[in-house]
This record gives C-alpha cells, structure tokens and sequence, in this order.
C-alpha cells in the first residue's frame, strides 16, 4: 500500500501503520483472526467510509471545483487487499481477453483500438450497420450478490473465501461529512 495516500477518517496513512508497527500488531492480528474465523460482527465499524469533497483550487465556489474523495479504514483497506491478492493469479483464467479494464498486463487502450477498426471496418462495408457502445460504469451497484457469489462458486472459490467477501461487502457503509460532521449512515447494499 502507498505509504502516504488516503489517509481513513482517523487520518492514519500506511506510513503510520509501519512506524507504529509494533503497538498495533496485536490489535490487527487479532482482527484478521476474528475474520479468519469468519467472525464478521462489528467489522462494520472499521468499514466505514466517510466521504467528503476536497476542492481542486483554492477559490472553490461551485461543484465542479471540487473532487470527491473516500477516508476508508486501514484495516478494511488490507482487508480488501488480501482478498485481492488471492484472487490476482486467477485473474487471467477467469477473465475473458477481450476485458482489459483492471487486469495486470492488459491496456484499456487495446479496446479502443479494437472499437476503431471495428468502426472502420463496418464504415468500409458500406451496409447498414450498428456499433453499440453499452456503458457498465454502474453494474456492480446492480449485479444481484447471490448470482455474483454463485459464479464465482462455480469458478471453484471456496465457501471460506466467499464468506470472506459477504463480511467484507455487507459490512460497508459511507457516510456522508457535511460541514465536518458524518451525516446518516448509507449501506452498501446490491442494486436492483
């Protein structure tokens, strides 16, 4: 993990988990025990999101002048990240090779390049053609959890590993700083 970057909304960094590596050991040990264990209650609690907008100049006046930004627990980030490290090798295997968005070793770019000559090429039939462009930027908020967890059963993951991850989705929550205080808390819950 970057040492610096995305503080959580205690403000400690990467950085401070290392330098303070020895007072915070056991206390995180203990965590990934209860999770190993799949203890999940009360993980919640370190998988908050606070969400707050940090403005991009300093005379800020409108929405656009300011960016988004999530202060995730560092415990549920190397949560999260475990997780994402077990999954990597198999990456390639479950992920078709014409999907390049997120994989090590594969370039977004390539599906524009293969979109252009695909467009040229029907461009060059000179029949009525149709080039569909779906955007799937929302189908995680939508994906149903059960049909999500079923596939990746299917694809051979553990029952240990899906409970791994239903700890890790069902306990997320953001909430929302307005004027410096958190407002209502917002679960994470599949789309519909």
């Amino acid at each position: 993990m970057p040492a610096r970057k995305a503080p959580g909304p205690n403000g400690f960094t990467a950085d401070f988990l290392r330098a303070c590596w020895p007072i915070v050991k056991q206390d995180l040990v203990d965590v990934f025990q209860q999770l190993y264990a799949l203890r999940g209650r009360g993980f919640s609690c370190l998988n908050q999101v606070l969400l707050t907008l940090l403005p991009k100049r300093a005379d800020a006046r409108c929405l656009g002048d300011y960016r988004p930004i999530s202060l995730i627990h560092l415990v549920a980030k190397i949560f999260a990240k475990v997780l994402s490290l077990r999954l990597a090798p198999k990456l390639n295997a479950l992920v078709s090779a014409n999907k390049n968005a997120f994989i090590p070793g594969r370039s977004l770019h390539d599906n524009f390049v293969l979109v252009r000559q695909s467009a040229r090429l029907l461009h060059q039939l000179k029949a009525p053609r149709l080039l569909l462009k779906l955007d799937l930027a929302r189908a995680f908020d939508s994906i149903s959890w059960p049909f999500l967890f079923e596939v990746l059963r299917q694809y051979g993951f553990g029952s240990r590993f899906l409970d791994w991850l239903a700890i890790l989705l069902s306990s997320a929550s953001t909430n929302v700083l307005l004027n410096g205080k958190p407002g209502p808390t917002i679960w994470h819950r599949c789309g519909f």
